[in-house]
């Protein structure tokens, strides 16, 4: 699942949903310059959304700024130190929710993850890669096998029909032959009895 969600930032870059609990769902950016100020747009839909929890924490864990019960808004924080920052959102209820999000960091291009966290995904995504060559070369051989056997069948099908007329043909041949034979062989003869 946190694979999907790599994937969903670094393709959209700037709108998210993602199902939430209670246990927090995190993401994290970096700030490369001290300064920085970070914007979480955020909305909440499901049961109880206004039982939530959104934080910018840093890599040490300490809460920057912290909104609870509420259902959408925005948090702005400057980040004052360079470094790797998570914006996290927790459910303090059961119920189910959603939450949809963007956030963006003034003046700094988005770097949502580092370039390790993509050997694994890269390394899946060959493998998947791989996986779905090796189905597209099954589908083709078996659809070429198919023609083959169609092709084939077709022709047998032919054969089948031409053997058959011929064996009709020469069966009635045979036919017309004896009972012409049978025909003239008796023609001339007498079975009245007289001598």
């Amino acid at each position: 699942m946190k694979l999907l969600y790599l994937i969903s930032l670094i393709y959209m870059g700037h709108g998210l949903s993602v199902q939430i609990s209670q246990k927090p769902t995190c993401f994290y950016v970096k700030s490369y310059t001290g300064d920085t100020y970070v914007t979480v747009n955020y909305q909440i839909s499901g049961l109880d959304e206004n039982k939530t929890e959104i934080t910018i924490e840093s890599e040490n864990g300490d809460k920057l700024v912290k909104k609870q019960n509420t259902k959408e808004g925005a948090l702005k924080q400057l980040l004052r130190e360079k470094g790797t920052y998570y914006i996290c959102f927790k459910s303090l209820s059961k119920g189910y929710k959603t939450v949809s999000f963007d956030f963006d960091m003034d003046g700094v291009d988005k770097e949502y993850a580092q370039s390790e966290q993509f050997s694994e995904m890269s390394k899946e995504l060959s493998r998947t890669n791989r996986n779905f060559q090796t189905i597209y070369r099954n589908q083709n051989w078996i659809s070429d096998r198919e023609n083959a056997h169609q092709m084939l069948l077709e022709q047998t099908q032919q054969n089948v029909k031409w053997c058959a007329s011929a064996k009709i043909g020469i069966l009635l041949i045979i036919a017309i032959t004896q009972i012409c034979v049978v025909y003239y062989f008796f023609k001339d003869k007498d079975f009245s009895g007289r001598v």
